[in-house]
């Protein structure tokens, strides 16, 4: 009978700060500017799995969007397979997922890395949706030319001079039309952002080519600009790979630091 009362009264009292941590969060959406009407506070206790629990919340609701925090994580713990954040963002299918590490960059920045370019116009949707009408955001549409394909290379042998010339001439007239066609979509994109009221001073447009890798090249454009904001497309978390082997936004999910990550799921 003890530990059963022991038991009621340690439930209530996380009850109890779960809800004061809520109430004060409630308080700042608030002050923000959010309706009273479109903000709900609710505690569920006994979770055995978090990461399950926000899932099927999620589609229970429709939820559209989650955001989860992830405190000082160290780089073991970011590859943790049980990380509620990490869970939650490779398997929530049909919306964002905001994962927020504390603390964050207030550099005001906001990044859209575009990494297919026919995305381009579903992240500059959402960004404008959610961001655009924020005073003084700047915004970056960063699109990573990828490198030549294999078929450009060569053909397993020594090239001759007239060869390579003939190959260097199909290397550049692809670069050439992939430059084209990530110019438009850059372009489209840009055009929305300014629609939603962004100052068009307040957006820049860069596409450069890949130096270390798609990824690794955005982990370092991450840390060097001091973003706060980074909006990646998450489809390919959809494949049957490997949990900790991923695609690039996966493996921005692990290193990029002191953003707040916004994983959309294209669809």
């Amino acid at each position: 009978a003890d530990e059963v009362d022991a038991s009621r009264v340690f439930a209530s009292r996380v009850e109890k700060i779960g809800h004061s941590v809520l109430e004060k969060s409630k308080g700042v959406l608030l002050a923000s500017g959010f309706p009273l009407e479109r903000t709900q506070v609710k505690v569920e206790l006994g979770s055995e799995d978090p990461a399950e629990d926000i899932l099927r919340r999620a589609q229970e609701e429709s939820i559209s969007t989650v955001a989860l925090g992830r405190r000082g994580l160290s780089k073991i713990e970011r590859f943790l397979l049980g990380s509620v954040s990490n869970k939650v963002a490779h398997y929530f299918k049909g919306g964002t997922v905001w994962i927020v590490d504390t603390p964050v960059h207030e550099s005001q920045k906001v990044l859209l890395a575009v990494e297919v370019i026919q995305d381009c116009l579903e992240l500059t949707r959402y960004a404008g949706e959610f961001f655009g009408s924020i005073p003084d955001l700047q915004f970056t549409l960063l699109h990573l030319i990828p490198p030549v394909p294999p078929a450009l290379w060569d053909d397993g042998h020594i090239l001759s001079p007239e060869e390579r010339k003939d190959r260097k001439a199909h290397a550049e007239k692809w670069r050439l039309g992939w430059m084209e066609q990530a110019e438009k979509y850059v372009a489209e994109g840009r055009d929305f952002l300014v629609q939603k009221g962004v100052p068009p001073e307040n957006v820049t447009a860069s596409i450069v080519p890949t130096r270390e890798g798609v990824a690794s090249d955005l982990i370092n454009e991450i840390e060097d600009k001091h973003y706060e904001i980074v909006l990646i497309g998450k489809k390919s978390f959809h494949k049957k790979t490997s949990y900790l082997l991923g695609n690039r936004a996966n493996k921005i999910l692990h290193k990029a630091k002191g953003v707040i990550l916004c994983l959309l799921d294209f669809l």
